[in-house]
Parts: structure tokens; C-alpha cells; sequence
């Protein structure tokens, strides 16, 4: 490789990186040494001080509520429940403050798979994930203050108003998209020219703690939107506005050119307040419930010191702990399908409900891509990532700004779709001619094996490298998440179910989303650069007997590298009493069960159409508003 490589601790010249692994996890990428004044100049990259301190050894014996993780949802929970003085909050993180490289946003993908992530993989199951290592799925979750919403790609995108109409009319007064308009402006303190317009005063907002910004526009990125335009596709202004069909550059939780994570938005403005207590390093073991009044009383948590402690709950315990962990947390309390938790040995059992079903993930295709001429800004050299460091560190622009090389989504309607809602997303990653940092980092988050690796490496030797992922909206069908065991240090079982429906639709729209991508690419603009398709070498698609490029091929390639877009959703049911799969009612209140919501991504009855961080977000503020009228109301009562 010519240029720099990564080491555990700086950018590295060729001849030091004989022996590393590049980016090998979290915290993998840090500056040069050169620049080490830089970095200790810019304290607002990185700093402790954006995050509330630890105050695990001043705990109270009880508090009035308990908020179990302070991801995208937890945190705006603690934060708005935090504004009654008279009220005491804690909240429980399994991980600690986010390193210096989470605030950089080109380099999300080198989060996963290390200390801040619970590094979660799918069941190995015939039909997905394949050809992936051994045979898993990646689900990067974030361990962290701040959740997934520190280690994901930044992109602030709501869904569609369809999408909580849909809820609404499923039984969840008060889902709809006129209800929730609300609190999506509430979070949010809108930074780009084109959101503050009078067109967008409807949608927008200023003066939330949720900053949000769009990404620095690129070449390539325009060349995208002209392809686009070519193909009949309106160039939207925002994606969050009136109109969802086309091609955009994207919104994202960015303030100042760095990443504007949860924990920084909302607790970050609240860690002044001394009703509020935030324990790191402190993993919920359980929800202790009375079995006779099925009444919480206490959440049981190991500390960073390896001590077990209790607190008691006074009003409410708020389970935001992500889609994949706060079902595991509800069945070792006792909460879920009655005849599993018999097979996992949990006692008491306390209510039957359906936990950990319905599990819904946006499933992507990241292997449809194509080569296209060297940019003319492509001057990688052996200081290349050093002036991209000190572009970033002195202005906060450049290549380290922005999303993996470029910035564009777009949304279109398949031949299959069956409504007027764009059921197929695009995501676009660019790697630079002989970029193997860049292109290392990306291919170990998703977790290709060597052999398809080495086939991205030669794409590179003299060609940029331009991979368009299909990602599917609205899927049909459904997985589920297990406990392994009684333990609550195992990881859960995740069962994807990625192309299961018995009619094969998501098939087919993944195919149907695969063709457009080649359209994109076959129009003049895209022509002009020479875009070409590139075959990935997939081992298992190499020898059977069909076309490369045929319905039959793109199936297999499907079903051996398609994977997650960290979209995990519906696994804690929201629906009223008589959804026989609910597991908790349009108050986020547990079924059955008194003192316990849910209030993260699990509660989605359908994923929404769209990047889930911003509606996760929402639904944190819609939580907090429903727990604030009801307490509020009963004490002017009493």
C-alpha cells in the first residue's frame, strides 16, 4: 500500500505498519504524533466535559425513575424527566464516555467491533449472511454514553407520515404523524440554510438540543443527484419535508463538523443538575418485580468494580436499552414467552408476552459496485491522511467531515411497491484509487470475507470504487431475539430472519433495487467518469450454473453478503391490550405489568421507512411528555 496506515495509536508511515492490523476497534484511529499539539488544542474534540461526570459512588438508595441505557431514546428520557426538580433520575450505561475518534464522522465504521460496541452477530442460518465471517451478520450496537447514536453513520432522516398514520390506525392513539411533528421539532435545533427556509418552517426547528446539519456537498455527490435527475428523480432540498420520493444530500446529527451524538445533545445540557445521576460502566441485570402485585421495586446492576448493587424504583423504571437489548433485559426479569423463559430456568415468571418477536431490520446489499475513473482530487500520497487531519482539526471541513465519500441518499418506488411510499433506500460509499486504509476499515465493519476483500483491493488499483447498497424499507420478514441463557452476560440470540417471507417480496425488491443501480450508473453523467459494474468475487455464486448479473445470481449474492443497516426495530410490540403481540400499550407501559416502559426502537409495530436514529430520538421526548402529564397530573391531584 502507498501512503499511511493505522496503528492502535497514530497514523503510521508504510514502513511501521509491518505486523498491525489496521484499524483493529474502537479507538483504532488517532493522529499522527506530529500533530499531537493539534489534537490537544481542539479540547472540544473528544471532551469529558460534554458528558455528565460519573456518579456511581454517590448513588441514592432509590430514585423516582430509572432510565436503563443513554442511547438515542434514554437520554432525551433522563434529560426531559430531569426538568422536575422535585424528581431524582438515574441512569444506568453499561459503557462510559465516547473516545475522541466518535467525533469525527468519516470514521464511523472504524467504531464497530470494538470496546464501545456490544458487538452483537446474527445466528448463523442457512439463506442470509452466508458469505460473510462465519456465516454472521454484523450488529454493531453502541456500549456507550450515548448509544448506537455515537458509533452510527450520523444520518438524521425521519420515515415517512404514512408510516405513523399506520400506527395510529393500528390501535396507537396519539402515533400519528400530525402527533409526533412535534417532538421531532422539539428535539432539534436546525443548522443548514436550506431547513430554515419559510418552505420548511412546518417541519423544522430551532433552539433543541439536537443539532442538525447537512454534510459538505462533493463532486461525486453531484454527479449522483445529476444521475439521478437524468433518470426522471427530483433533487430534494430536504428529505424531512413534504416530499420523500428522490435524491437528496443527507441531513445529519452534526454540529460544528462534529458528530452530535445523544449524550452530548441532551445530557450534556442537563449534567448540571443535581437530580440527575448518570452511572457508567453499570450493567442492568435485572428488573426485580413483586410476582403477587407485579409491581417493579428495584433494578439490579453490576458496577465497573465487579460489585452487584440494587436501587429501588419510586415511580418508573424506562427501559431504553436498544431493540436487541431491552428484550433481553424484560425476559430475565420474568417478562416474555412464558414457555422460553421455562427453557432459560427464569424465575418468577411474571407475564406472558410476546418479547423479542417481530424483530424487523432495514436489510442493505453492499455488493453492487461499480469502478469509475480516478477523481481528480485523488492525490493520495504518505501525508495524505495527515493533511486531511489537520484540514479537520484546524477547520473542521475535508475528507474526515463528511460520510464515507460522498453524502447523497435516495429514495424510489420498486415495481413491487404497494402504496405510494418509496419502498427501496440507497446508501453510496466511495473508496479512492488505492485508498486500502479506507477501504480496509469499511470492509471489516461489514465483515466480507478475505477472498471478496481481495477482490474490492483490485478494484482499487486504478479506479475508484463506488458502492450503491439497495436497502430495503419495509420488509416482510420477521426475525426474533432469544436469550442464550439465564446469564446476563451472554449476548442474545438474534435470529434476523433477512428474506424469509413465504412470497419472497423482499427478494424481489432487493432485485428490483439492484437493476436501479445499474440505471443510475448507465446514465450520461455516470458514463462521462466511465462507470462500469464490478463483480465482486463471492465464493459461493462463482460455480453455479447461471449468468453473473442474472435474477439468480443477484438471489445467491443476496443471500451470501446482504446484511444489516443497524436498523433493528419491533421487539417490544407497541399496541393496545387486544394486539395478541403487544407487548406494551400507546403509554410505552409494559402489558400487565406496573412501574415499567419501554421507550426505544423495540417499540416500533412497524420499522419506520426511513434511518431510524432521528424516530428513536422522537420517541425518547414522546416518553418523557407521557410520563411528565401522568406524574404531574396525579401530584396537582393529591
Amino acid at each position: 500500500m502507498d501512503g499511511a496506515c493505522i496503528t492502535d495509536s497514530v497514523w503510521a508511515s508504510p514502513a511501521s505498519c509491518h505486523g498491525t492490523e489496521a484499524a483493529s476497534g474502537a479507538g483504532a484511529i488517532l493522529f499522527a504524533s506530529l500533530l499531537s499539539s493539534l489534537i490537544k488544542s481542539q479540547r472540544d474534540l473528544g471532551n469529558p466535559d460534554d458528558y455528565p461526570d460519573d456518579a456511581t459512588s454517590i448513588l441514592l438508595d432509590e430514585y423516582d425513575f430509572i432510565v436503563v441505557g443513554s442511547g438515542s431514546a434514554g437520554s432525551a428520557v433522563a434529560a426531559r424527566l430531569s426538568e422536575v426538580e422535585d424528581w431524582n433520575v438515574l441512569v444506568l450505561e453499561a459503557g462510559g464516555d465516547p473516545p475522541l475518534t466518535s467525533d469525527i464522522p468519516r470514521l464511523f465504521f472504524s467504531l464497530q467491533g470494538g470496546d464501545i460496541d456490544w458487538r452483537h452477530k446474527t445466528e448463523p442460518t442457512k439463506g442470509m449472511c452466508e458469505g460473510l465471517k462465519n456465516g454472521q451478520c454484523n450488529w454493531p450496537t453502541g456500549k456507550v454514553l450515548g448509544g448506537t447514536s455515537v458509533l452510527n453513520g450520523l444520518l438524521y432522516i425521519r420515515g415517512m407520515e404514512r408510516d405513523y398514520n399506520i400506527w395510529e390506525e393500528e390501535g396507537n392513539k396519539g402515533w400519528s404523524y400530525k402527533d409526533v411533528l412535534h417532538y421531532f421539532k422539539k428535539s432539534q435545533d436546525a443548522r443548514a440554510p436550506k431547513l430554515l427556509h419559510e418552505s420548511n418552517k412546518d417541519y423544522h426547528a430551532q433552539g433543541g438540543p439536537l443539532t442538525v446539519d447537512q454534510f459538505e456537498s462533493s463532486d461525486i455527490a453531484e454527479q449522483f443527484l445529476e444521475a439521478a435527475s437524468e433518470l426522471g428523480y427530483p433533487v430534494l432540498d430536504d428529505i424531512n419535508g413534504e416530499h420523500r420520493r428522490g435524491f437528496t444530500n443527507v441531513q445529519a446529527t452534526l454540529r460544528n463538523g462534529t458528530r452530535c451524538n445523544s449524550a452530548k445533545a441532551f445530557l450534556g445540557a442537563a449534567k448540571h443538575r443535581k437530580n440527575l445521576h448518570v452511572s457508567k460502566y453499570s450493567h442492568v441485570t435485572k428488573i426485580h418485580i413483586d410476582p403477587s402485585t407485579k409491581v417493579a421495586t428495584s433494578v439490579e446492576f453490576k458496577t465497573k468494580d465487579g460489585g452487584i448493587r440494587k436501587v429501588k424504583i419510586k415511580k418508573e423504571v424506562v427501559v431504553s436499552a436498544s431493540a436487541l437489548n431491552s428484550p433481553q433485559i424484560l425476559m430475565l426479569s420474568g417478562i416474555g414467552p412464558r414457555k422460553h423463559l421455562e427453557e432459560m430456568s427464569i424465575e418468577p415468571i411474571i407475564e406472558d408476552l410476546k418479547v423479542g418477536e417481530n424483530l424487523q431490520d432495514h436489510i442493505m446489499f453492499p455488493g453492487s459496485a461499480f469502478t469509475k475513473d480516478k477523481s481528480p482530487d485523488n492525490q493520495l500520497s504518505s501525508s495524505y491522511l495527515n493533511d486531511a487531519a489537520y484540514e479537520y482539526l484546524t477547520r473542521r471541513t475535508g475528507l474526515l467531515s463528511t460520510h464515507y465519500g460522498t453524502t447523497v441518499t435516495g429514495f424510489t418506488n420498486t415495481k413491487y411497491s404497494d402504496d405510494e411510499r418509496p419502498d427501496m433506500q440507497y446508501h453510496f460509499f466511495v473508496i479512492l484509487a488505492n485508498d486500502h486504509v479506507a477501504l480496509k476499515i469499511f470492509t471489516d465493519g461489514i465483515g466480507y470475507t478475505d477472498d471478496t476483500i481481495a477482490s474490492f483491493a483490485e478494484a482499487i488499483q486504478e479506479n475508484d470504487l463506488v458502492i450503491i447498497a439497495p436497502t430495503l424499507l419495509r420488509p416482510k420478514s420477521r426475525g426474533r431475539i432469544l436469550l442464550n441463557s439465564a446469564d446476563p452476560f451472554d449476548h442474545p440470540k438474534i435470529e434476523a430472519g433477512y428474506l424469509s417471507d413465504s412470497e419472497e417480496l423482499d427478494m424481489k425488491r432487493m432485485i428490483d433495487g439492484i437493476r436501479f443501480t445499474a440505471d443510475l450508473m448507465n446514465t450520461k453523467v455516470m458514463k462521462s467518469v466511465n462507470a462500469t459494474r464490478w463483480k465482486l468475487f463471492i465464493k459461493a455464486c462463482e460455480s453455479l450454473d447461471f449468468d453473473f448479473d442474472s435474477d439468480s445470481y443477484w438471489e445467491c449474492a443476496l443471500r451470501q453478503i446482504a446484511t444489516t443497516l443497524y436498523h433493528p426495530a419491533g421487539t417490544c410490540k407497541m399496541g393496545p391490550r387486544s394486539d395478541p403481540d403487544a407487548v406494551v400499550d400507546p403509554e410505552l407501559k409494559v402489558h400487565g405489568v406496573k412501574g415499567i416502559r419501554v421507550a426505544d426502537a423495540s417499540i416500533m409495530p412497524r420499522v419506520v421507512s426511513g434511518n431510524t436514529n432521528a424516530p428513536t430520538i422522537m420517541i425518547g421526548e414522546k416518553a418523557a411528555d407521557m410520563i411528565k402529564k401522568e406524574w404531574l397530573e396525579k401530584l396537582s391531584v393529591c
